[in-house]
């Protein structure tokens, strides 16, 4: 029998009582186990709607034969007293022994991801009929009237019906089991701050890096199957989220292993380092500016430094900041990206209409915000590691690492490593992209993809490692060597762990690590063109040539994409044809798009 996640399993997905699908009673519900988890669903029916389920005793049932009563019906309050043979005390964490099956209710009638876990697809006479029922991702949804959250498995998968393939929008009902690395794939040192197996508690601060990537969570699978005992309590530091925002990710190879997890992090799109450094703004002048390293700065978060662009939540007091993290084994900064393009991009909307500092003389205002936010963690706890992390390669090409600005990236990174480090217990951490692989997203352009990601993850985890705050590290082949080999087969663990195309598997062997699956449900191109999905690199070139034609690119080999300067706007994926340039009233879309943040830059402009 097909065993189903208990109910705690699914508390990120809900939470409470639930009605029984398909406007059906609670005397439909076979399993007594599965009982708590409901209400009556007869909203037609205003003697039990919303009525609590009650199970029967073990052994025992109710008038009809039932195992699952509505609570009127069983206390006597619609019907004879039968509370001599109920349970009226639910567990902790009610669990069904087996998926549950309402005739003729369908998984595309559920409307919580939770319950859709729970249950199979009653409708017998149709190729559904017995498929699990599938949720999707938060925030998406499958094709379907209305869009659907719940269907069954093998509509999601493309195999019954006519459907065609929606895996990259389908959700997980439980993590696997958490398996262990094997030893090879280990290095372990004496004198560390947190032993082999102990717990460890870890805090990411960041901008879009952090919201729109999946590294955090990539971290805290990896260090799970290292054998630590991670704990990521929740904070009151505003603005925190438990995931990757909105789930606006890449569906990895490896997903199942973290997303069902919370990782906690604070990522504030397009925020500057100076977001997180200060307690209010009443150091502000009238013309909303403060000064730092000499410099005037926009005292507004956000990107580009405007206020409709901040979003909901306006200011981080650093003191707050600094409380929330006290009590972890380190904390990793992944916020400065966003100054240096401030400089570039937007230099007087950010840093005055006078003199303005170039992309390095930026550099000052990060070093000094930096330091605020680090004292401010060591004023709480002075024994606190703290990690800065390091700005990684711009893009082109969508995909690929942009070499022609990598000595400005390395030249920004070691001057900010010059200024960081003169803080105790801070290291720098420096990140390397191989050149020709396809490491960035065409979700979220300019973002690390699922191969970039797995980098981040275990370059920090190797940092961690070498700055003694846990015993047991990755061990990580030759960068040279490995970085961009995908012989996964032939790779040893070690190999396989420094490579950005290859990953260990649950089974311990070296296995392809794919860019990840980003369909999203409202950034999709025509319903005839090709789907915005990067689950393979052969689906990610033609996503990009398309691309490419929309925009008037004519100039395709690598190399001769890179547009450093004005933003370029977004073609209207709903009006185009499979490999058709937009119209010209499309093309007006795009330009009404400019006076909003590009979802769609040539450049990465906004992390």
């Amino acid at each position: 029998r097909r065993t189903v996640v208990a109910l705690a399993a699914l508390a990120a997905i809900a939470d409470a009582r639930v009605p029984v699908p398909g406007a059906r009673g609670c005397y439909e519900i076979a399993d007594p186990a599965a009982c708590c988890l409901f209400t009556d669903g007869r909203w037609d029916d205003a003697t039990f709607a919303g009525q609590d389920c009650v199970a029967a005793k073990d052994g025992m049932t109710f008038d009809g034969g039932s195992v699952c009563e509505p609570r009127c019906w069983v206390d006597g309050g619609c019907n004879v007293d039968q509370s001599a043979l109920a349970n009226l005390t639910c567990p902790a964490a009610p669990a069904p022994s087996q998926r549950l099956v309402l005739p003729h209710v369908s998984c595309t009638s559920i409307q919580d991801r939770g319950t859709c876990c729970l249950f199979s697809d009653g409708r017998d006479d149709t190729p559904f009929g017995g498929q699990e029922c599938v949720p999707t991702r938060p925030y998406t949804q499958f094709e379907g009237r209305g869009g659907l959250v719940c269907a069954p498995r093998c509509w999601a998968e493309g195999a019954c019906a006519g459907s065609r393939d929606q895996s990259a929008r389908a959700g997980f009902c439980k993590a696997p089991e958490v398996t262990r690395l094997p030893e090879a794939a280990l290095s372990t040192q004496a004198d560390a701050q947190v032993p082999v197996g102990g717990r460890l508690r870890f805090y990411i601060v960041g901008s879009s890096n952090a919201a729109w990537q999946t590294w955090p969570d990539q971290m805290h699978a990896m260090l799970r199957r290292m054998g630590y005992e991670v704990e990521l309590p929740s904070t009151d530091i505003p603005g925190e989220a438990p995931g990757p925002v909105g789930r606006r990710v890449p569906k990895c190879t490896d997903a199942a292993a973290y997303e069902m997890l919370r990782t906690p992090r604070l990522g504030m799109q397009g925020w500057s380092t100076w977001g997180f450094a200060y307690e209010s703004d009443d150091d502000c002048d009238a013309d909303g500016f403060r000064r730092i390293a000499g410099w005037k700065v926009r005292c507004m978060n956000g990107w580009a430094c405007k206020e409709k662009w901040r979003g909901k939540v306006e200011f981080v007091p650093v003191s707050t900041l600094a409380k929330g993290v006290k009590d972890a084994d380190v904390v990793i900064l992944a916020n400065f990206v966003n100054d240096g393009r401030n400089a570039l991009y937007c230099p007087h909307e950010c840093y005055g209409a006078d003199e303005v500092p170039d992309v390095m003389q930026s550099t000052d205002i990060t070093g000094a915000s930096l330091r605020r936010t680090i004292q401010a963690i060591h004023k709480e706890n002075p024994r606190m590691p703290v990690l800065v992390l390091g700005k990684y390669a711009d893009n082109k090409n969508i995909l690929y690492v942009n070499d022609d600005t990598l000595a400005r990236s390395n030249a920004i990174n070691a001057a900010v490593k010059e200024k960081v480090e003169v803080e105790p217990l801070t290291h720098f951490v420096n990140l390397t992209f191989p050149l020709g692989v396809n490491v960035f997203q065409t979700l979220n352009t300019g973002h690390a993809n699922c191969r970039g990601d797995k980098i981040i993850a275990s370059t920090v985890i190797d940092a961690m490692f070498r700055h003694k705050v846990i015993a047991q590290g990755l061990r990580l082949g030759d960068e040279d060597a490995c970085l961009a080999n995908a012989e996964c087969a032939s790779l040893t663990l070690a190999c396989c762990q420094r490579s950005a195309l290859c990953y260990v598997d649950p089974d311990g062997a070296c296995a392809a690590l794919a860019p990840g699956c980003s369909e999203h449900r409202r950034m999709r191109l025509a319903r005839n063109g090709p789907q915005k999905a990067e689950c393979t690199d052969l689906q990610d070139s033609r996503y990009v040539f398309c691309m490419l034609r929309a925009l008037g690119v004519e100039q395709l080999r690598a190399g001769q994409l890179h547009k450093e300067a004005a933003p370029v706007a977004p073609p209207n994926w709903r009006t185009m044809a499979d490999g058709a340039a937009p119209d010209r009233k499309s093309w007006r879309s795009g330009r009404r798009a400019q006076r909003s943040p590009p979802d769609v830059l040539l450049s990465n402009r906004r992390q």
